[in-house]
């Protein structure tokens, strides 16, 4: 299937593993253009010298967790070209108790999973064509389950990155610039690769009990949502939060 997506540009903020490099590698095939922004310039150069040599338009490296890297991503931003497409991935993962959670660390899960998301996709938008395509990434970790753990910076950085998402597909949409979010479930990829070592060999079994189709997911699985979502094929999806769990969301909630 022609996605329509041959020659539209692509701003992808966390690029460089799981998810970000099969999104990436997908666009490449469609041949689309790419703006790869946030992440180590060493990884980011990496990339880019996989993708066949139109597809990379810049890579703009920064430690998310940093406020003057993320100034820097934010400005090259706002004088990239026109915008048809705004994808955020990035992610700062702790397996926190509320209760026990330190304000610093809460604050600097923020400062990845939210505060990068709003700052790069006010940016994103200044620059957006009539039909651009925003992107945000959450988990299912933001929305409560029988077998939730705990994980209180975590989960309330990726709801709140759902109401980014919303915000952005209200306020937007008069210009035409849709705005949607994706939920995973269990992906494997190396942020997760822990959890498939066989010291969880239990924890997962029990997991996966919960997932009706019985199976963690992979990047491409994600990936080839987050392509449709960002083609115009899918130009009157805005507003929505789609999960990608494998069903296991739909029995909990």
């Amino acid at each position: 299937m022609d996605l329509a997506l041959a020659g539209r540009t692509i701003a992808i903020a966390g690029s460089t593993a799981g998810i970000g490099s099969a999104l990436t590698t997908l666009l490449d095939r469609e041949h689309a253009r790419v703006l790869l922004v946030g992440g180590r310039s060493e990884r980011l150069t990496a990339l880019a010298q996989m993708l066949s040599p139109e597809t990379p338009i810049g890579i703009i490296p920064g430690d998310l967790r940093r406020e003057s890297d993320r100034n820097r991503c934010t400005n090259a931003l706002l004088g990239s070209p026109e915008l048809d497409g705004f994808v955020f991935l990035p992610v700062e993962f702790r397996p926190d108790a509320i209760s026990e959670v330190r304000s610093s660390e809460f604050r600097e899960t923020f400062d990845v999973n939210v505060f990068s998301a709003f700052e790069f996709a006010q940016a994103a938008l200044s620059r957006a064509s009539s039909s651009a395509s925003f992107v945000f990434v959450s988990s299912i970790d933001a929305h409560r389950h029988p077998l939730h753990t705990p994980s209180a910076s975590y989960d309330s950085s990726k709801r709140a990155l759902e109401s980014i998402s919303e915000s952005v597909a209200v306020e937007a949409g008069s210009r035409g610039i849709r705005s949607n979010c994706i939920i995973p479930g269990l992906i494997r990829t190396p942020m997760t690769e822990d959890f498939f070592g066989q010291e969880f060999e239990a924890d997962r079994r029990r997991f996966l009990d919960a997932v009706p189709l019985g199976k963690p997911g992979n990047p491409e699985d994600v990936a080839d949502l987050i392509m449709f979502l960002l083609s115009p094929l899918s130009g009157y999806i805005n507003g929505t939060s789609i999960p990608v769990d494998g069903g296991f969301l739909c029995q909990g909630l």
